[in-house]
């Protein structure tokens, strides 16, 4: 399996999990705050309370998905982070300190 299908096999079940809860937790919310409000606001009128919660219905499947696919995309948990090699810790770090030095002996700035 290339690290490409690995990686790709890690994140789309995190982002089809994360995504469904949204749209669950979504409907749930935006619905009840919806009949809610047209509870209150159309005091009795059958059609406007209905109206009320299909549009927080709607309204809370969107931003649920939306909230879920970002949450999709957060780091993954420590160690299981993607690496340009496959064993980063076996190769020695990079000193940038050195290399400016280098650089600036060359051009005669440091002696």
């Amino acid at each position: 399996m290339t690290e490409r299908q690995t990686l790709h096999t890690r994140f789309e079940p995190r982002l089809r999990g994360r995504l469904f809860a949204g749209f669950l937790l979504g409907a749930l919310v935006g619905g009840t705050l919806g009949f809610v409000v047209g509870l209150l606001a159309f005091d009795g009128r059958t059609g406007a309370i209905l109206a009320c919660g299909l549009g927080g219905l709607v309204a809370g499947l969107l931003y649920g998905a939306l909230v879920g696919s970002f949450a999709g995309l957060e780091s993954p948990n420590p160690g299981d982070e993607p690496s340009e090699t496959k064993h980063p810790l076996s190769q020695p770090a990079v000193e940038e300190e050195a290399d400016r030095s280098d650089a600036l002996r060359r051009e005669g700035n440091v002696q």
